[in-house]
């Protein structure tokens, strides 16, 4: 397991039960008007049975993003999307994955294939977990035996309330953003994930994207301690979650 003391983490002797230790109040919570914002967090958690923490940790440089959930009253499924260049020994790792059963490839290309499995009764499900305290997914990822949880609370409380099941249930977790949705300093934030928004500062900041390039991907991702494809998937997504936000194409 990772350690939640680590340096721009929270950990549960960091914060109080009730919230308080989240950041500044917003107005709703301090003089009873009504809400007008709500708390984005970016969120990292690990536990040897989250779903597809084993499949995932077997290969680092692939990133598994949900894409689609069902439950027909017998059985839940889950719809995957795996992107690396080590999709077999993925697929190997998912075949053995205790979390999930019956993988079904769907679709396929080199670099991505997409998946329906079966999710295990005993596997530990983030989603609900988070929905019942009060918070939303905006966006999920999977990589090197953890997942980055991209997320909207309606409160500071709500947050709590997620860190202590996480807790009770011994789920690693580690903040590593939080803001209101609102606010001033993260009005030009356009959405990223804090992974994204270091991988487009980064590759800003050393000429990535002049003509010609002023650093390779690969020298990019040796320099974030990353993979070439992880690189590769956070800033293809992060451009993507920007040109949406300043054209006002983002989804509704």
């Amino acid at each position: 397991m990772r350690n939640t003391g680590e340096q721009g983490s929270t950990t549960e002797a960091d914060q109080p039960a009730d919230g308080a230790g989240y950041g500044p109040a917003s107005p709703s919570e301090t003089d009873g008007t009504t809400r007008e914002k709500s708390l984005g967090v970016d969120l990292c958690l690990s536990h040897p049975d989250l779903i597809l923490s084993a499949a995932i940790e077997n290969s680092p440089d692939v990133t598994v993003r949900p894409e689609q959930m069902v439950d027909d009253g017998t059985a839940s499924f889950l719809v995957i999307v795996a992107e690396g260049e080590t999709l077999d020994r993925f697929e190997t790792g998912l075949e053995m994955d205790d979390t999930v059963c019956d993988p079904v490839v769907l679709d396929w290309t080199e670099t991505n294939r997409v998946y329906r499995v079966e999710m295990a009764a005993s596997a530990v499900r983030i989603s609900p977990t988070l929905v019942r305290a009060g918070g939303r997914v905006l966006d999920m990822e999977g990589t090197e035996g953890q997942w980055q949880v991209h997320a909207q609370f309606r409160s500071r409380s709500a947050l709590s309330q997620f860190r202590s099941e996480c807790s009770d249930r011994d789920i690693t977790f580690r903040l590593d953003r939080l803001y209101w949705t609102t606010g001033e300093a993260n009005a030009g934030a356009c959405g990223l994930t804090a992974d994204q928004q270091v991988a487009l500062e980064a590759a800003h900041k050393a000429g990535y994207f002049d003509v010609p390039r002023g650093i390779s991907q690969a020298e990019l991702a040796d320099k974030l301690g990353i993979s070439p494809s992880a690189v590769s998937q956070r800033i293809r997504r992060g451009m993507d979650q920007v040109i949406g936000s300043e054209l006002g194409l983002a989804e509704e």
